[in-house]
């Protein structure tokens, strides 16, 4: 599945201010700001700089959300254009440079909604390790929001994670590891480096 076309699509059919158009279940976003939400529990959003990993236009700071210093990453050009008009005083980019720059400048990279995408970053077990790897490279933790393989309702385009098995290849990086499962529907992996 080409990822890019799914999302340019979605746009499309939803237009930009439908959070569907970012492949979410609702046109308010409710289950990504639940995600966001759940994520800030374990972090202090405003005293932090964030790499957010598949930013898509920016829906951190749709929710309301603040940090100290941000950047936004997305592979889909289209999405990254309307998070430079809607947010101009942060920083976007679809450059996978992003990697190039010194080990751990950010003190956390965030991912939420993005690992499930079938045929994205995470859908494989290779994928999945280089996945976290490359954030490794960017933060002191990192926070990645996974869909679970004990949801009892599936999306087509969803790929679910047994937490097992995410937790093991996460462990295989580092040794301070947390796994939170809160919610049938997905859970949250975070990996510390300080």
């Amino acid at each position: 599945m080409d990822i890019k076309k799914l999302y340019n699509d979605k746009l499309a059919q939803y237009g930009e201010n439908d959070f569907r158009s970012l492949n979410w279940g609702d046109k308010e976003g409710k289950s990504a700001k639940r995600r966001y939400k759940q994520i800030s529990q374990y972090v202090d959003f405003e005293n932090s700089s964030i790499f957010e990993f598949g930013c898509g236009w920016g829906s951190f700071f749709d929710f309301g959300f603040k940090c100290k210093k941000y950047r936004g990453y997305d592979i889909n050009e289209k999405l990254i254009d309307i998070a430079k008009k809607k947010y101009p005083t942060h920083t976007w980019t679809t450059s996978d440079h992003v990697y190039e720059r010194k080990i751990r400048t950010f003190d956390l990279c965030i991912s939420s909604g993005v690992a499930g995408n079938r045929g994205g970053p995470a859908w494989s077990p290779n994928l999945l390790k280089e996945y976290l790897y490359r954030m490794s490279l960017i933060a002191k933790k990192i926070i990645v929001n996974f869909p679970s393989n004990r949801a009892t309702i599936r999306s087509e385009h969803v790929e679910y994670f047994s937490p097992e098995y995410v937790l093991g290849q996460a462990l295989s990086l580092n040794e301070d590891v947390q796994l939170i499962h809160n919610y049938k529907s997905d859970f949250l992996l975070i990996l510390n480096y300080e």
